[in-house]
């Protein structure tokens, strides 16, 4: 069986206030031909499917126009999970309406659909989030584990649980539980594959994965996951790579767009696991043709930026403009350097006074525990505790937690009031 394995599209996300969907219309054009190319029998996306928990209507109409392609009319299985990034009650909306392309939509941990046809597929209902299906005389289990936070963990694992010693446990150890009740459907004469969006200790980001590691809480390391998985598809990090100790069992497809600067040392891919019942996977990386790069140009001074810009004003490419000099750039310049190359996103002054170009930081390309941890140090002299991260980290979890309960229970009431209630 063929698993093509895609995450983090952040469908709407913008790149310094530009809209990105035409670029992403062609990234996603491009995984619906890979899956076609390659005869995948099913695709896992796993998770922050749109960049926010209320996309435009038009990053709703991409996505949807890309799930119905990927399903081939309900011959190809598609298989969805929700991000930090999704609202999961609004991601589920329009599993009535997919089910008969054979597309399923996980949006939390609770989330469990019924047993039945979707698409060619009979899929059995086993758990919340976990489902098996046959196809070509093999029999797979799926479980499906979309972002959960500390809260969401108590909710699921402990709901009639009185004793709090549990509720305190650490965050590693409850998703371990977690994943260990959604593995015990995995059999040997299965083929197993686990879906999450998390943040695995000793994986590389590249800046874009924030909001979910401050102080290494959120962060799991490997031997979380069930060893009865044979393989385990990861969202989160934009970065494509093997988890470091799995043995390329338990990988990170990456983002099929770089999202920031620091996201363009590495090519974009997705990945196609073969796999059989007992056996280990046998994985192909498939690489996307970015349509527009994201560059960054260094220039000595004003008069070589100028000419740069001349020649590149045909090509298709975001550019971050460095240039070298003693003073400040003057409006005029700017406007003129912008007439050729209208794609500049930022154009920076490199003042001859700093000796490595590197040591320019810009604020907005820095996490918010980077962000926390220079201000600390610059203040105390010394840097945070882990203590101290540990409580922050808290602190914006139950301030999130209480954003998304405050849109939750909104909706709730303007549906309410809707009904007549």
């Amino acid at each position: 069986m063929k698993i093509l394995h895609t995450a983090d599209w952040h469908i709407g996300k913008l790149l310094e206030g530009r809209s990105r969907l035409e670029e992403q219309r062609i990234l996603l054009r491009q995984l619906a031909q890979m899956a076609e190319a390659e005869e995948a029998d099913a695709v896992c996306v796993a998770g922050d499917i749109f960049d926010n928990g209320h996309p435009s209507a038009a990053a709703e109409a991409l996505f949807y126009e890309t799930i119905k392609e990927l399903s081939k009319n309900g011959e190809r299985l598609v298989v969805i999970i929700g991000g930090n990034h999704d609202q999961p009650s609004r991601l589920e909306a329009v599993n009535p309406l997919v089910r008969e392309h054979g597309i399923l939509i996980f949006g939390s941990p609770t989330s469990q659909l019924p047993s039945g046809t979707y698409g060619t597929f009979q899929i059995q209902s086993l758990d919340p989030g976990v489902f098996s299906f046959t196809k070509n005389q093999e029999r797979a289990v799926f479980a499906c584990v979309p972002y959960f936070s500390e809260r969401t963990l108590n909710e699921v694992l402990y709901q009639e649980e009185t004793d709090d010693a549990k509720r305190a446990g650490q965050y590693s150890q409850k998703a371990e539980e977690l994943f260990k009740k959604r593995a015990a459907w995995f059999s040997p004469d299965s083929i197993n594959v686990l879906m999450s969006h998390v943040f695995t200790l000793g994986s590389a980001g590249d800046g874009s994965e924030q909001g979910m590691m401050l102080g290494n809480s959120y962060l799991l390391p490997a031997n979380v996951f069930p060893p009865s998985a044979q393989y385990i598809a990861l969202g989160h990090i934009h970065r494509p790579q093997k988890v470091p100790g799995s043995g390329g069992q338990i990988r990170y497809s990456g983002s099929p767009l770089p999202y920031r600067l620091m996201e363009t040392a590495v090519a974009k891919q997705c990945l196609l696991a073969e796999l059989h019942p007992g056996k280990k996977p046998v994985v192909k990386e498939l690489f996307f043709d970015n349509p527009k790069p994201i560059e960054k140009w260094v220039c000595d001074d004003y008069a070589q930026a100028l000419e740069k810009c001349r020649k590149n004003q045909e090509r298709s490419c975001y550019v971050y403009l460095y240039i070298r000099t003693d003073s400040y750039i003057r409006e005029e310049q700017l406007k003129e350097l912008k007439s050729y190359k209208e794609d500049l996103l930022e154009i920076v002054p490199l003042f001859s006074s700093r000796e490595e170009e590197d040591t320019y930081q810009d604020f907005r390309q820095m996490s918010f525990e980077e962000l926390f941890i220079r201000y600390y140090t610059e203040k105390k002299g010394t840097a945070p505790q882990q203590e101290v991260l540990e409580t922050l980290a808290g602190i914006l979890e139950k301030e999130k937690e209480y954003e998304t309960d405050t849109i939750e229970d909104k909706g709730a009431e303007q549906l309410s009031r809707a009904s007549g209630d």
